[in-house]
């Protein structure tokens, strides 16, 4: 559980950090970044649940899984075309040499999404909102340690 913690506490620092070092960004590259910084503001908004500084609020987090839903999958892939890595992008080359699992991350992440949106709405207990919110954070750390600056 702490490393769960850890890992979205470290993902909501790097949206914020992120945000200044996206100055200058256009085209698909600012679609890309925003849409991650819109992941991680509902990030933001499950992590003091998950640490349990806010109480678990099921139609806050179903609404927030569901904003982190619509950015992944296809819809996050799209956003990266060949080329795209020039600077202030993040995105690292391992993206276009490991496609098949860059894109595998991406469906996970729409699927964990999608269950956590699931627990939340469908009444499902603090235990089971942290354990789908866990699943999900790992699917973002794996990402951004495979394939981002």
């Amino acid at each position: 559980m702490k490393f769960i913690v850890g890992a979205a506490v470290a993902l909501a620092m790097s949206v914020s950090i992120s945000a200044i070092a996206h100055e200058g960004a256009t085209g698909v590259v600012k679609e890309r970044m925003d849409g991650m910084k819109s992941i991680g503001q509902q990030v933001k908004i499950m992590v003091p649940m998950l640490k349990g500084t806010l109480p678990y609020d099921p139609a806050k987090v179903a609404e927030s899984a569901g904003i982190i839903e619509s950015h992944a999958g296809e819809n996050f892939t799209k956003l990266f075309p060949e080329d795209s890595d020039g600077h202030p992008s993040e995105a690292l080359p391992a993206i276009w040499d490991d496609w098949s699992e860059f894109n595998d991350i991406a469906s996970d992440l729409q699927s964990r999404a999608n269950a956590l949106k699931t627990v939340a709405a469908n009444g499902g207990s603090e235990g089971d909102f942290k354990g789908a919110l866990g699943n999900m954070l790992q699917t973002c750390k794996s990402c951004h340690s495979n394939f981002r600056e």
